[in-house]
């Protein structure tokens, strides 16, 4: 008995070490894992259907592979397309801007001196070191332009390799998916129908958060394109694109696009047209996240929509973008957990729902 009790402790310390060292083996690459099981869980009804024809397991998870790679990048390839003509007719009005004023450096210099003299009527902009700070614009800019660049090279390059990753752990996962649960669900010493209904727990709120993630990217990127057309700033197919791209940035989303389209408006003292695209950023472009996204995943997720609210904020805040599935999956699983503890100890269902 002795020996075995040696035997378990010495056991557990090995796979305690072995969990430490293989984390930290995994930690680069644990977001694009995490992504690759939130798309296979996502799409395995469409892997589901591949699978029906022949038994070639190899050949079934790299079409399902392929397929979820093209339903992502054929519409980027087409929007880039489509906003590409509207990128470079504002380069080159831009360019006829600029050439009509002198070039751009008498275009930056002639619009400093038209915010130093708006300035100049109300406040003494040499004593209170404005005319400084202005001057000092262009340096900060060009410094500021130099860093962006080299981050989206950095980043473009980690995206690269990420998605790469992403697409080698999503074969694996089409491959041997339902091995691996059947493989989970036997080390558990649960009943099997309490896995089920962990199993369920963690899909459906996959589920819902897939495609609440979508819907609001689609609306925020719908009323964005009507807020440009109202206003006829720009091109509403490229903000409409760039606000939906950005909806999947935790935190900050749109507003990297209606905040700085509204600057330019300002910029050429076109006034209301800047309020107003100011008001519909916040009040509606702003809002559809917080209205669509909790209405979604409360339809297919079986979760008061403070505990919604609360994950999805503090999943966001501790894990970034994939912190939106980690967030309220962890939470249904634990409302799933705490359902079963009530089941056990024979209270009554109204107990575990009830302040």
């Amino acid at each position: 008995m002795n020996r075995r009790n040696a035997n378990i402790v010495v056991l557990l310390t090995l796979l305690g070490l072995g969990a430490i060292l293989s984390y930290q083996i995994l930690r680069p690459f644990l977001r694009p894992i995490a992504f690759a099981v939130v798309i296979g869980v996502g799409f395995y009804p469409l892997h589901a259907r591949v699978t029906a024809f022949g038994r070639h397991k190899n050949i079934h998870a790299l079409v399902s592979t392929l397929s979820v790679s093209l339903i992502f990048v054929i519409p980027a390839v087409i929007l880039a397309t489509a906003a590409s003509g509207d990128i470079a007719r504002l380069a080159q009005s831009i360019s006829n801007r600029t050439g009509v004023d002198g070039g751009p450096l008498e275009y930056l210099i002639r619009g400093h001196d038209w915010i130093l003299r708006w300035l100049g009527q109300y406040i003494d902009v040499t004593k209170s070191g404005l005319e400084e700070t202005i001057n000092a614009l262009p340096s900060r800019a060009s410094q500021l332009l130099i860093g962006i660049a080299g981050s989206l090279v950095a980043g473009l390059a980690g995206f690269v390799g990420e998605f790469f990753v992403t697409l080698l752990v999503l074969f694996f996962v089409f491959r041997d998916g339902p091995y691996a649960a059947r493989r989970l669900a036997s080390l558990l010493p649960l009943e099997p129908e309490q896995v089920r209904r962990l199993f369920a727990r963690a899909r459906e709120s996959i589920f819902a958060n897939l495609y609440g993630i979508l819907a609001v990217a689609a609306a925020q990127g719908l009323l964005m394109s009507a807020g440009a057309a109202i206003v006829r700033v720009g091109s509403p197919l490229l903000l409409g694109t760039a606000a939906a791209v950005c909806s999947l940035i935790p935190i900050v989303g749109p507003t990297l696009v209606w905040v700085p389209t509204a600057i330019l408006l300002f910029a050429k003292h076109q006034w209301w047209k800047g309020l107003f695209l100011l008001a519909w950023g916040a009040l509606v472009v702003g809002t559809a996240d917080n209205v669509i996204r909790p209405l979604v995943i409360a339809n297919h997720v079986k979760l008061h929509p403070v505990f919604i609210f609360f994950a999805l904020i503090g999943g966001v805040r501790q894990f970034g973008f994939i912190g939106l599935f980690i967030g309220p999956v962890v939470i249904s699983l634990i409302v799933a957990v705490v359902e079963m503890l009530g089941e056990e100890f024979n209270l009554p269902s109204t107990a575990l729902v009830d302040p």
